[in-house]
């Protein structure tokens, strides 16, 4: 069974995000994407373009030093839309903090054109970012 489109081209995301490649994601996001970023994360709220995209992301990877493992536990798309579920660890300031996050992904062209993060980080966590 082959991968479909779509999920290749958030797996190509997720590995140019930990390479800092904007290049990549600039050819993987349509020009205007948006990113919705909703629970307790440095920079939530909605983000513009390939520089909104890196500057939400690139303060979880700056607050933590680069301390970030995700594994992804499924990734599905079908037609224009595409779905993902991630465990991921963050290491800051000697502590740790687990959380699942969930991503959807609605593309445009085969290109990502809008995509929520929500991030179900345990109740509290929120101290974490302090």
């Amino acid at each position: 069974m082959n991968e479909h489109p779509n999920t290749i081209v958030i797996n190509r995301m997720t590995q140019a995000v930990f390479e800092n490649d904007r290049d990549t994601l600039a050819d993987l996001f349509t020009e205007d994407v948006s990113f919705h970023v909703r629970g307790p994360l440095p920079r939530p709220g909605d983000h513009t373009g390939v520089d909104g995209f890196l500057g939400a992301l690139g303060t979880i990877f700056e607050l933590t030093d680069g301390n970030v493992k995700i594994e992804q536990l499924f990734c599905i798309a079908d037609g224009q839309w595409a779905s993902e579920w991630e465990h991921a660890v963050l290491g800051r300031n000697g502590r740790t903090l687990e959380t699942e996050n969930a991503f959807v992904y609605r593309f445009d062209n085969s290109r990502i054109a809008e995509m929520w993060m929500i991030c179900a980080a345990p109740a509290g966590s929120e101290s974490f970012w302090d």
